[in-house]
This record gives structure tokens, sequence and C-alpha cells, in this order.
């Protein structure tokens, strides 16, 4: 007997499908498996703005650029803030101003006052006693 090598496409179905309807929930699944595939693709494409299919960056926010590997390619996300400021050089000043984070220094927070230790008082919660090792 012949064994199969594993480059082998060909292969046994040990349990014959007999019935049509499930042999056509199989391949609906995969239709369904190949389309949602694809809208993947197609979203992550858009996303990080580079065809990973065909390996070719494309305009967007993101700037790719090849490394030393033959399939290696880091992005690096553009800065908006560069953009506006070549054009305008009085956008830095407002760009500064919106983005700086306030501050509750106005909002007075109430004082916070420790316990005084009174050695000489023992509520009625609790006990005070000596305890010795001897």
């Amino acid at each position: 007997m012949r064994t199969m090598s594993p480059n082998n496409p060909v292969r046994r179905c040990l349990f014959p499908v007999d019935d049509l309807t499930e042999q056509a929930k199989i391949d609906n699944f995969a239709n369904v498996l190949r389309e949602s595939i694809a809208r993947d693709r197609e979203e992550k494409k858009r996303k990080f703005n580079f065809d990973f299919e065909n390996e070719i960056p494309l305009d967007g926010v993101y700037e790719w650029y090849r490394t030393d590997g033959v399939n290696d390619w880091v992005a690096v996300k553009k800065d908006p803030c560069t953009d506006v400021i070549k054009e305008k050089p009085d956008a830095l000043k407002q760009l500064e101003n919106e983005s700086t984070p306030r501050t509750n220094k106005d909002e007075k927070m109430p004082l916070l006052r420790k316990r005084r230790k009174s050695l000489g008082l023992v509520d009625d919660k609790g006990v005070r006693r000596k305890i010795s090792f001897d």
C-alpha cells in the first residue's frame, strides 16, 4: 500500500456527505469565510494605507519604509501638526495652547487633616492592655 506524502493534494473523504443540504452548508460557509477575509483585507488596506497583497504603500496617514528584510516594512504615522506648522508659522502657538491640558488648580481641594493620637483616651470600642512575655 502506498503512503500519501504531505505534499499530495489528493485526500480521501472518510465520511461522505450523502445529503446535498450539508454540502450546500459547507459551500456557503466557505463563501462567507472568503468574503469576510476579503472585507478584512480591504478594511486593513484603508486603515493602514498599505496594499498587503502586492506590498505597495499607498497615500494616507502612515509613511512606509522598507527595512533590511525582503518583506519587512516599517510604518511611521504622519504628524498632522507638522503639516499645519509648515503652512502657518503662527499655528504652533495656537496648537500648543489648544493641546495644553488644563489643571484644576482653580478648584480648591478640601484640606485633609490627620487624626491626633491621644494616648490617654480609650474608646468604648477598644480596651488597652499591656502584654508581657514573662
